[in-house]
């Protein structure tokens, strides 16, 4: 695989599609995993404004750690990121005490945190 035009071509559209779209940047999402942190350093390589948003919602620190790890990578390589921390927990736990009562488990608090 050419990895380095692959990745140009990525970029490139991403950069096209911003532009077409009248955008002049991105916001991502930092999870601490993979795929936002493919994601977000794609479309910093495109030179426009990037936003990397952090949400955590109970999360394990070692995935905090990542995220922010991540972003500071980013920021340290391209000027174009910045980025904001929004702690859900208290807004994710107000949601769970406004739904209905049903047994708890990981995979509903999985889906209340998607939604």
């Amino acid at each position: 695989m050419q990895t380095d035009k692959v990745i140009d071509h990525i970029v490139d559209w991403l950069k096209t599609y911003a532009t077409n779209a009248k955008m002049d940047g991105f916001v991502i999402g930092i999870s601490g995993g993979i795929d936002s942190a493919l994601t977000s350093t794609l479309c910093a390589k495109t030179g426009l404004r990037l936003l990397c948003v952090e949400m955590p919602i109970h999360q394990a620190p070692s995935q905090v750690t990542r995220a922010k790890e991540h972003i500071e990578q980013l920021k340290r390589r391209f000027p174009n990121v910045t980025n904001v921390e929004i702690n859900l927990t208290e807004t994710f736990e107000t949601l769970k005490g406004a739904m209905p009562r049903v047994p708890e488990s990981e995979q509903l608090n999985l889906s209340l945190a998607n939604t």
